[in-house]
This record gives C-alpha cells, structure tokens and sequence, in this order.
C-alpha cells in the first residue's frame, strides 16, 4: 500500500508506548524524581518488540514522503532512524525540562543538566529561580513551546495534501488525545477523496460511518501489525 500514495502520514499512539512497572506510574501528585526514575527505566529498555518495530517504520519509509505525529513521550521514536525533521510530538517528551510557573517560553535539554542533578542537585529556572520539571503533558503547567517549531512544520506539511494521494496510517491511536490524531485523521481522509485511513488498534479500531468506504479497520496489536506487516 505504500507504493500506492504519493504521501502518508502516520499517527503513533498509546499502543507503542513503553509500560513502566507500576511503582513507576502516573501519580496524582507530579513528582520530578518519579519522572527521572521513568527517564533512567526508558533509558535502560534496550531492542524491544516497540524498537523492533520503529526500525521497520523507518524502513518502510525511508524514501517517502511523509510525517509522523506521535502521542508517545518514551523519545523511542527519535533512535528509530525516522527523520527527527519529520517528527512531532505534541505531548512533550522526558528529554528536555521546563520553568514549574512557565515564566518564560524556554525549554532545557536534560543532559545538559544531567550531571548536576545525578549529584542531588534540583534544577532551577535561570529566570526565575523555581523547581525546573519535565516539558511533558502530566506536569502542572504544562509548556507547549518545545514542541511548536515541529507543529508548524506539520501544519505546512499537511496544507500540502490537497488532491494528493494520502494515506494515513493510525498506528494504537486510543481516545486519550483524540483531537491530536484521531479526529484529525478521520477530517482529512474525509475532505481528501484521494485519501484512505488505515486504524491499527486493540480495541478502539473501529471506522466511522462516513469513512467506512475509504478506511481499513484493524484489529490487532500495533506493535506486531507492524512487525508482521512491514518486511
């Protein structure tokens, strides 16, 4: 089917991120220790069936045109050998930091204050001297400026679907963030009569209605569709 459109787009969602033991879970309470626990643990997750499949989707891909909006913030997706030029990932990510009060639009790489924070030390805002914490959906105050510059690149990118051939492949893409992906999804395949949906999920893979003539439903798990699928 690849060779078939001119363009795809590919949707990432909760069926490929990395599971954390669960005393390593979400808690009520946000906690910056608990998400370096998570970082160290997402770090340490080596060659997994989710890897496995990654270096298939950035083979499969390697001469398309094509973009990738992801849910995941294991980072996973940015060792896989996609284009990081063609990756967005709107719910932020465990490798880079932000002010608690968002005082300013600045965003922090983690390693480069790894060091110091291995030694005890909390990192501060250099502006306004707060607990820095993860630039992640989960924190309080959540800061979307990381992910922007890559949002606007989508954007552009998508204006260029028009009347193209668009496939868009939804790959356990659940009803968390449904208006990050799903429901975009299901718009464009809806206006662009040269596009076709294909919606990979465990349970929520059900089509709509409207699209039922131009998706493809599927159920089965995203991660082995995917290792089963692309050769």
């Amino acid at each position: 089917m690849l060779d078939e459109y001119d363009m795809i787009l590919l949707g990432i969602g909760e069926g490929f991120e990395e599971e954390f033991p669960e005393e390593m879970k979400q808690e009520k309470e946000y906690s910056l220790e608990k998400d370096i626990q998570r970082k160290n643990y997402l770090e340490e997750q080596k060659n997994t069936k989710a890897d496995l499949a990654y270096q298939k989707l950035a083979e499969g891909l390697k001469n398309k045109n094509y973009f990738v909006v992801t849910l995941c913030q294991d980072d996973k997706i940015y060792h896989s050998g996609l284009k990081k030029e063609r990756i967005v990932a709107p719910c932020g990510s465990y490798s880079f930091l932000q002010c608690t009060n968002v005082c300013s639009s600045d965003i922090y790489h983690f390693e480069e204050m790894k060091e110091s924070i291995e030694k005890g030390e909390s990192p501060v805002c250099p502006h306004c001297k707060e607990t820095l914490v993860m630039n992640r959906i989960g924190v309080p105050k959540y800061s979307e400026e990381g992910y922007l510059p890559q949002w606007n690149l989508y954007t552009k990118w998508i204006q260029g679907t028009l009347n193209k051939k668009l496939l868009l492949l939804e790959l356990g893409v659940g009803m968390k963030y449904p208006s990050v992906i799903r429901w975009p999804f299901e718009k464009m395949c809806y206006i662009n009569e040269k596009a076709r949906l294909v919606r990979v999920n465990d349970y929520l893979h059900h089509m709509t209605e409207e699209l039922k003539e131009k998706g493809d439903s599927i159920q089965e798990n995203p991660v082995e569709f995917v290792l089963n699928q692309f050769v």
